[in-house]
């Protein structure tokens, strides 16, 4: 699954079960980047980005709602910014037009 990206359309109200379905059924990593494109190419555009494992609770922290895109897959990695002392990938919010 590593170099697989999968992109869901309109799911975000069942991101939680896909998630799980995800893991459990096709064997996806927990650790999995997934990223959620609320109103992409909108001026309130938000971005939120986080692992199979916390995207559905962070989905719900920043009330993201429909119309939104969920993208899955190491690819949610590639515009992100990592922590030049910690080491860490950016995760939450990570962006937001407004």
């Amino acid at each position: 699954h590593k170099e697989q990206t999968i992109v869901f359309l309109m799911a975000v109200g069942r991101l939680r079960e896909l998630c799980q379905r995800l893991v459990t059924m096709a064997g996806y990593p927990i650790e999995t980047p997934v990223a959620i494109i609320e109103k992409a190419g909108c001026p309130s555009q938000r971005t939120v980005v986080g692992t199979m494992e916390t995207i559905a609770d962070m989905a719900e922290e920043y009330q993201i709602k429909p119309p939104s895109t969920i993208v899955v897959g190491g690819v949610v990695n590639v515009l992100l910014e990592c922590d030049d002392e910690t080491g860490v990938t950016v995760t939450g919010l990570v962006q937001n037009m407004t």
